[in-house]
């Protein structure tokens, strides 16, 4: 599917602001509300979303600590990469996941409510894996949602 420029702005819109109604949009881009919702189903329906999520304050909800801490694996087949993945889903604190390539084989985000948290994340969780050779957190003092759209018209 081509996207055009309205398509664009409704995608960066949402990015922005998930939570605009369908009116909302249409007034922003200067087209009929039936115009713009036929738009956004067709946009859902070709699978542009992933997903629709809210953005939570995590210093509101109490963790003060966030946290980018890499794992670099001393066995890399497959069964022992999605061993981790699918073990490291189920670790209170982890935000997200990433598979890296380079030195770095994950790089986990993480958010915790002080530093024994963190500790003992890393400790009583990360080192049950027998199949990781490296671990080094990096803490985060400053991090934003820059949320501009990288593609461009078709």
């Amino acid at each position: 599917m081509k996207l055009d420029q309205k398509d664009i702005q409704i995608l960066s819109l949402l990015q922005k602001n998930a939570r605009l109604s369908n009116k909302e949009i249409a007034a922003e881009l200067e087209i009929a509300a039936s115009t713009c919702h036929e738009r956004l189903k067709r946009l859902t329906r070709d699978g542009f979303f992933k997903s629709f999520n809210a953005n939570l304050n995590l210093n509101k909800l109490e963790f003060n600590i966030e946290v980018m801490i890499s794992i670099q694996l001393n066995k890399h087949e497959r069964e022992v990469i999605n061993s981790f993945i699918k073990n490291v889903r189920k670790i209170n604190g982890v935000i997200k996941l990433y598979h890296m390539a380079g030195k770095t084989d994950f790089m986990l985000h993480v958010a915790v409510c002080n530093s024994n948290e963190l500790r003992s994340l890393i400790l009583d969780e990360l080192t049950k894996f027998n199949y990781i050779g490296h671990i080094e957190s990096s803490m985060i003092y400053f991090h934003d949602d820059i949320n501009q759209l990288l593609i461009k018209p078709q």
